[in-house]
């Protein structure tokens, strides 16, 4: 089974304590089961830790949401983190969903209002 190894994963690594919390998880996003742990959950998770400063938060925040594992790591957070970094934005969970999930416009509009 290869769902498997990332069922385990999650449930390890998003230190659920309940299968039902793993399958609130899917629901929301079932294409994680699709990705790749070592390419892409393993990767997203540690941007997103090192990237706030705390794994726990970080952690809660992928719960929470984790349609946030379906976005580019080249292509659109780390630059767009580079940018709010530039820009000296707090890098806290807001500041993660406006990375992760505006659209090309409204990133840059976002960002030409605080230049």
């Amino acid at each position: 089974d290869n769902m498997k190894p990332t069922l385990t994963w999650l449930k390890r690594r998003l230190v659920l304590k309940h299968n039902s919390e793993l399958a609130t998880i899917i629901e929301k996003h079932p294409t994680l089961l699709g990705y790749s742990i070592e390419t892409n959950l393993a990767p997203t998770l540690d941007f997103y830790s090192k990237a706030i400063g705390d794994e726990k938060v970080a952690i809660a925040m992928l719960k929470r949401d984790p349609t946030l594992f379906g976005f580019s790591l080249e292509k659109r957070l780390k630059p767009r983190l580079k940018q709010a970094k530039e820009l000296e934005w707090d890098i806290d969970e807001g500041t993660f969903v406006k990375i992760a999930k505006y659209t090309e416009l409204s990133w840059n509009i976002t960002v030409a209002k605080n230049l």
